[in-house]
């Protein structure tokens, strides 16, 4: 038998490549931001950062600010610094009052002394002023006293009763009721004396 021999288009053609061409892979490319929209997408997270951190800092300041003002709050030291009588029926007392709160400021208004009588036969009230008070603060405060009954000696009833508010920064403020018993005060005419620092009235709030 005799060999036969492949024709492809009329060319002899024993041995032959067949080659295929594949496309290119398709490579996705994005424009490139400008500068400016480069520095706002790195700047994002920077500001979330800072932004968590400032509202720590505030709820800190907060929780600081209520621990101090009304958990750790007390009240002022009131004490008789002096009494002074030019006759038994008009004298002056001068109170020491002090804020004691480092981190509460103190306003001290419907502020009334009352002098009474041991057993309590009569009574005499005599309003202060509203004054504010800093922290640490110290104020000394005179109350004029008239219309007490005329005698040679006196034992009195030395009382003060007032509306405060305690308020330290960034907080809301807080009132309180502030009730003092200063005991009982002889007083005898053309008296001036220094009671001293040691008298120190009994003081609460309510």
């Amino acid at each position: 038998m005799e060999n036969q021999t492949r024709v492809a288009i009329g060319i002899p053609a024993p041995n032959y490549l067949i080659t295929t061409h594949q496309p290119p892979p398709f490579i996705a490319t994005y424009p490139t931001p400008p500068p400016a929209q480069q520095q706002s997408l790195s700047c994002t997270p920077l500001f979330i950062i800072t932004s968590i951190l400032i509202l720590i800092l505030f709820v800190s300041l907060a929780f600081t600010g209520f621990y101090f003002t009304y958990q750790q709050s007390n009240p002022p030291i009131i004490r008789i610094e002096s009494i002074a009588a030019f006759n038994i029926t008009n004298w002056l007392i001068t109170l020491s009052l002090k804020n004691p709160n480092k981190y509460a400021s103190i306003h001290y208004e419907k502020i009334q002394v009352s002098v009474s009588e041991f057993d309590d036969k009569w009574r005499v009230i005599c309003p202060v002023d509203e004054f504010d008070q800093v922290e640490n603060g110290e104020n000394l405060m005179d109350v004029d006293v008239f219309g007490l009954v005329d005698s040679k000696m006196v034992e009195v009833v030395l009382k003060m009763d007032a509306v405060v508010c305690l308020q330290a920064k960034y907080m809301q403020k807080h009132w309180q009721m502030l009730e003092v018993d200063c005991g009982v005060v002889v007083v005898q005419p053309r008296m001036n004396t220094t009671v001293g620092r040691s008298n120190r009235c009994n003081v609460r709030l309510r």
